[in-house]
């Protein structure tokens, strides 16, 4: 009876001192049911509290995007290439904000569940995998948001609408991602970082057209402005919504392949912090 319990039972060495630059997938869809727990055990305890509940994920942007459309459309004219000021914002500010939370949730993956992982033994990448699947369900309520919004105003979903957004969403998670990974391992270390990403998030929105037309940019500085991968994530977007034109060029595939770049960096500066992330916490 004793040989039996024995060998049926399965033991898992954890050696912190061994490091790898990569996260072990078959680890991770072994513990793929903690991602459906994580995500939502966090969306419960997200809206349950609060008396509207989920619907505050349609009013925050919704509350932006009205005192946007004040300042910036009513008050400053700010130029849009003739579309409407809100639905030409609210489809940039809907990627825009799904990069911020994807980042800024992934920064904090780790630290925000100090009091789990210090006690239990799962893969840690399912943390940041967990965090980009939730910001995933709030942009999915939020753009459902927006083709009401577009609807209104005479834009329908299109058919490269349906088949290209979730592409899109996928690399500006990717992007979102990339970043919060290397900002998690670091931010363990290093407390200050954390706010600090923020303000910088709330920088980079004014360097990526969505309050405005990325043709106010003067010519000569337009290239190093498309770099920016979010330039393109926005600009895809108007595309798709509201079939505002789109110049492909080069810069293009320079910016994906830095989303690329700054994604696996992510995963590998994660995976060699992770076994030793509850000695620095």
């Amino acid at each position: 009876m004793t040989g039996d319990t024995t060998t049926s039972m399965r033991v898992k060495v954890i050696n912190a001192g061994r490091r790898s630059y990569l996260p072990s997938f078959s680890e991770v869809l072994d513990h793929r049911e903690l991602i459906v727990l994580f995500v939502d055990r966090h969306i419960k305890s997200r809206y349950r509290q609060m008396a509207l509940g989920i619907a505050w994920a349609i009013l925050e942007p919704l509350f932006q995007l009205l005192l946007m459309s004040i300042v910036f459309g009513f008050l400053l004219r700010v130029n849009t290439n003739g579309y409407p000021y809100p639905v030409y914002v609210f489809a940039a500010l809907i990627p825009w904000q799904h990069f911020t939370r994807t980042a800024m949730s992934v920064t904090g993956s780790l630290q925000d569940n100090l009091a789990l992982i210090s006690k239990v033994y799962f893969p840690r990448i399912i943390l940041p995998i967990a965090a980009v699947a939730r910001e995933m369900f709030d942009t999915t309520i939020q753009l459902s948001m927006l083709l009401i919004l577009a609807a209104f105003y005479g834009y329908y979903p299109s058919l490269k609408l349906v088949l290209l957004a979730p592409v899109t969403l996928i690399l500006i998670s990717l992007a979102g991602a990339g970043l919060g990974l290397s900002a998690a391992a670091i931010v363990v270390r290093f407390r200050d970082l954390r706010p600090a990403l923020t303000i910088a998030l709330q920088g980079g929105m004014y360097l990526t057209p969505i309050l405005y037309a990325a043709s106010v940019v003067p010519q000569n500085l337009r290239f190093l402005y498309q770099l920016n991968p979010m330039y393109w994530g926005v600009e895809t977007f108007r595309w798709l919504l509201i079939d505002q034109p789109l110049v492909w060029d080069w810069t293009l595939p320079v910016s994906l392949l830095l989303t690329a770049i700054m994604t696996v960096l992510g995963i590998v500066i994660f995976s060699f912090n992770e076994r030793t992330t509850v000695d620095v916490l």
